[in-house]
């Protein structure tokens, strides 16, 4: 482990002593650390800058927040408690810190700016020409715009040291909190897929990372709507705040995400989505009666993104199975497949592949309607199809993320956004295919209802299918 001369009043634990390995490496440019609440992202990254300028006396760095009023309320105190008074020029921070210029000075003539970003009235961001230093800080980045982001890439590293000092390389530190931005997009994502460049780094900090957090305040987070839960404090980057733009609005984590146990006497309901970048999707459901509960999902990847792969992972994961199966899907799929043996499709060879379990291919021949397949489930959310619920498995995260993402468009159907692998050049379309697949599933399940409620009808209609009285597990 490489030797971190700690200033005196940073104890930093273990997640951010990774951090600040990374941060200090010749060979490492840049640093996003943090995603979610009260991981010591701020201790961290000031900690890491005050490290630096020890290292390469009269150099200078900048710490960024979206303006001035944010960093003098949530950069000076903690900036004020952990500068070492012995470091800092005149003695102490207080004697240090030029509150005119926003400039700390240290001993060894080395610097930190304090910098707002200013966007709402710089939108040409021109305090940014001619500023000149070594690297920056930039904190909550998730608040500041990506304009920003790249103006710091290219004003790193813009000051030059006297000669015969040591010139530091360029740093871009980062911390953040989950977001549905430029964030996500160029950094955590390409860090999922282990596409970042390999001087860039992302090091994820929870609030469990963090000894010094008092239990009773980790508990009482507890209480927080499970939407902010899972993002501010569990660090969940595919689930996103409500904004009203769903096309799944009457989802909730909080009344439709539960327990759901397999019984593998009962029938497994897989549902098929024909798609295959990023992944080729599966979910698979069990009911009682008018109760549905989704007890799994498979979303493979290339190579493995094809219909055997996926058939077999599921024989694999339900090899004991004695309950029966179901296979639904997208009806555009039941044509024939040109790449494979003649009176073959999507479906025929799903159940090819999962011939063991003797499965029953319950596929329509047209689909219903995307908008009103979209209200149906939405009163079946919301709880206003009688008698009938449908929980989804808590371990079933993927589909959560894809229930919570998927915007509806201008025409009531889905907002099918599409993004570009930047290392295949592969288009696709991040969200959506689990839900459709789930789609496919409910609507069939309660094809009863559902008629109903295209007519217009008491969605309350009977069900025609057997039922069976057993103790429910979610």
């Amino acid at each position: 482990m490489t030797e971190i001369a700690i200033p005196p009043l940073f104890e930093p634990f273990p997640k951010q002593i990774e951090f600040l390995e990374k941060a200090l490496d010749a060979h490492t440019s840049l640093v996003l650390y943090g995603g979610a609440i009260r991981g010591g992202k701020t201790f961290a990254g000031l900690g890491a800058l005050i490290l630096l300028c020890k290292m390469y006396p009269n150099s200078r760095w900048a710490v960024v927040r979206k303006d001035l009023q944010t960093l003098k309320r949530n950069i000076v105190p903690p900036f004020r408690k952990i500068a070492p008074s012995n470091f800092c020029k005149g003695g102490s921070f207080d004697t240090a810190y030029n509150q005119q210029d926003q400039v700390v000075t240290f001993t060894n003539g080395s610097q930190i700016i304090l910098f707002a970003e200013n966007y709402a009235q710089d939108k040409e961001l021109n305090r940014w020409k001619g500023l000149e230093v070594n690297g920056f800080l930039l904190e909550e980045c998730n608040e500041l715009q990506e304009d920003g982001f790249n103006k710091a890439i290219e004003r790193a590293g813009t000051w030059i040291l006297p000669q015969g000092e040591t010139q530091p390389p360029a740093k871009i530190l980062l911390t953040c909190n989950p977001a549905q931005n430029w964030v996500k997009k160029l950094l955590y994502d390409p860090a999922q897929r282990n596409a970042l460049p390999d001087e860039w780094h992302y090091i994820q900090a929870r609030i469990f990372d963090n000894p010094f957090m008092p239990k009773s305040y980790i508990e009482g987070l507890k209480r927080l709507p499970k939407n902010q839960y899972q993002v501010f404090v569990l660090g969940n980057w595919n689930i996103k705040l409500k904004s009203g733009a769903e096309f799944y609005h009457k989802f909730n984590l909080d009344t439709n995400v539960g327990t759901a146990k397999y019984d593998p006497t009962m029938p497994l309901h897989i549902s098929f989505d024909e798609n295959v970048n990023p992944y080729l999707p599966a979910t698979i459901w069990q009911g009682d009666g008018d109760h549905i509960r989704q007890i799994d999902e498979i979303a493979l990847k290339k190579p493995h993104n094809k219909i055997k792969s996926v058939c077999n992972e599921i024989a694999r994961r339900y090899k004991f199975h004695t309950g029966g199966v179901f296979i639904y899907g997208d009806a555009t799929s039941r044509k024939d497949d040109t790449k494979v043996e003649h009176g073959m499709n999507f479906f025929n060879l799903a159940a090819r592949y999962l011939d063991k379990f003797k499965p029953t291919k319950r596929v329509p021949k047209s689909n219903p309607s995307i908008v009103m397949r979209g209200n149906f489930i939405n009163a079946l959310f919301e709880g206003e199809i009688e008698g009938a619920t449908i929980v989804i498995g808590e371990q079933c995260e993927l589909s959560i993320a894809d229930l919570t993402n998927v915007l509806e468009a201008s025409d009531g159907k889905k907002l099918k956004i599409k993004e570009t692998d930047p290392k295949t050049g592969i288009s696709f379309e991040p969200w959506g295919h689990l839900s459709d697949s789930t789609d496919y599933f409910v609507v069939w399940y309660f094809k009863a209802q559902f008629r109903a409620y295209q007519g217009g009808a008491s969605p309350e209609a009977p069900r025609t299918i057997k039922r069976r009285t057993i103790k429910r597990t979610y």
